[in-house]
């Protein structure tokens, strides 16, 4: 693999992949996204490390970090890790927009999506389709368990905040009940999950510890400012990562 900037940054995972930590719960390879992707720049950071998935948020009213399709696809370029694209509640152009322009590995469709509204996307695309469910539960929000029947790939447990301007769905940097999180877990891991929800690199064993999830997903806890990534909080967070036994629980 060619030096990046995640190299001269530092940030570069010396490990190798046999390193990987795992879910102390289902043994499957413990795997790192970091999400609200806004600039190649901020992508570029990522090349080279243990960081699996560089999420790009599109067409998201709720989010300040959202991204025409145009701009995803620039961001694509310049990142050698595999592109997330979170979609609120698209409509079937805009799914196929992103499929043709971005070529993501996943879509994530990130907020009151029915199980209808999974299946119909998981049945028009060749890339993996992922549900982020939210604590507290929005209304119309389905169970876990109805979504991967739907035919969700991966699931996203995520925190949702409800304010004056609306809901916004993640990237709010409030650290999700995990108590709560894990309880939902145990019922529905024939997928992997993903623990989001104000994780950083101070609490990030702790997080691993007490759910046990597949993946961690992350954006403001290696942000300097919202939508600004931070190259020394995200040399932190992979410093924490890299602490992690092969079981995903901490050193020491």
């Amino acid at each position: 693999m060619a030096d990046g900037p995640g190299r001269e940054a530092g940030l570069h995972y010396q490990g190798g992949q046999s390193r990987l930590p795992g879910s102390a719960v289902t043994g499957r390879p413990l795997e790192l996204k970091v999400c609200g992707t806004t600039s190649p720049a901020d992508a570029a950071l990522l090349n080279g490390t243990a960081v699996r998935w560089c999420g790009i948020v599109v067409e998201a009213d709720f989010s300040p970090r959202s991204l025409s399709v145009e701009q995803a696809a620039a961001i694509r370029t310049a990142t050698d890790r595999d592109v997330v694209v979170l979609l609120c509640e698209p409509s079937p152009g805009l799914v196929a927009m992103v499929v043709e322009h971005v070529r993501p590995f996943a879509i994530q469709l990130q907020c009151a999506e029915s199980p209808a509204e999974v299946a119909r996307v998981r049945a028009t695309v060749d890339c993996e389709v992922w549900k982020a469910v939210h604590l507290p539960a929005v209304a119309v929000q389905a169970s876990p368990a109805a979504y991967v029947r739907a035919g969700a790939d991966r699931l996203v447990l995520d925190s949702q905040v409800a304010g004056e301007d609306g809901v916004r769905f993640g990237g709010t940097g409030r650290v999700g009940d995990w108590g709560r999180m894990a309880d939902w877990m145990a019922g529905i891991r024939e997928v992997p999950i993903m623990l989001a929800g104000g994780i950083h690199a101070g609490n990030l064993h702790e997080a691993v510890r007490q759910t046990g999830p597949d993946g961690v997903d992350l954006c403001s806890g290696v942000e300097r400012q919202v939508g600004r990534r931070d190259p020394k909080r995200l040399a932190e967070l992979l410093a924490a990562w890299h602490a992690l036994e092969p079981n995903g629980e901490a050193v020491g």
